[in-house]
């Protein structure tokens, strides 16, 4: 057994902090909300970039949520554990960086407006949004007024209305700091080591997801 008297003099001072401090505040960045639409709600959305990044993914169900994603092993050339031990089928998903208009109040009570946000589209939803970019010249800078019709549609809505192009000038005015995401740092995949300590259930590790509901997390995007 470790010698805990020895452990504790090992992390002792305000230097292991600022090293715990700044991995915390480094994981906190990296965490942006993924954009979803419960069945029969809308919102209106801004396109920051087209031309998605796409990776293989998966999404378990951890201690009873499925706000767990992992950018699958096997898209950087590796061995994944996810698919060997779990035998889970990864997703092909593209990720796009949207300003959502919504306003919502967390449990906090603080209100939130004009938010970046990950959209994240499967096969599917990936060709939807394929053809809007062809039919609407590209996405970025374009709003569109989407829809959820119901509980079998897509997370990211099935009903996209274009509205407007917006010029820089106009984005940045709903949100100053409107750029597309840092893909590499936000999808970074965990090591193989972190992803078989985490399908054995002695952690959790996916996006979280605060004061959403997790009943249409286990459907197609």
């Amino acid at each position: 057994m470790v010698d805990f008297r020895k452990k504790l003099n090992q992390n002792k001072g305000y230097d292991v902090f600022e090293e715990k401090e700044k991995k915390i505040e480094k994981e906190r960045s990296n965490n942006v909300y993924r954009f979803w639409l419960p069945p029969e709600n809308g919102a209106k959305i801004v396109f920051l970039d087209d031309n998605p990044p796409i990776i293989e993914e998966h999404q378990l169900k951890i201690a009873g949520s499925w706000k767990n994603w992992f950018t699958c092993l096997r898209t950087v050339g590796e061995a994944c554990p996810i698919c060997d031990v779990m035998s889970d089928n990864p997703s092909t998903v593209g990720f796009y960086t949207i300003i959502d208009t919504s306003e919502w109040k967390d449990s906090r009570g603080n209100v939130h407006k004009n938010e970046i946000k990950l959209l994240p589209a499967k096969y599917n939803s990936l060709k939807m949004l394929r053809r809007y970019s062809k039919k609407h010249g590209g996405l970025q800078n374009k709003v569109f007024d989407v829809y959820r019709t119901n509980s079998d549609a897509y997370n990211i809505g099935d009903v996209y209305d274009f509205e407007a192009e917006l010029t820089d000038k106009q984005i940045k005015e709903l949100n100053e700091n409107a750029a597309p995401v840092d893909y590499a740092e936000v999808l970074a995949p965990k090591s193989p080591a972190e992803l078989k300590e985490i399908i054995q259930g002695k952690s959790g590790g996916g996006q979280s997801f605060e004061d959403y509901e997790d009943d249409d997390f286990d459907v197609n995007y």
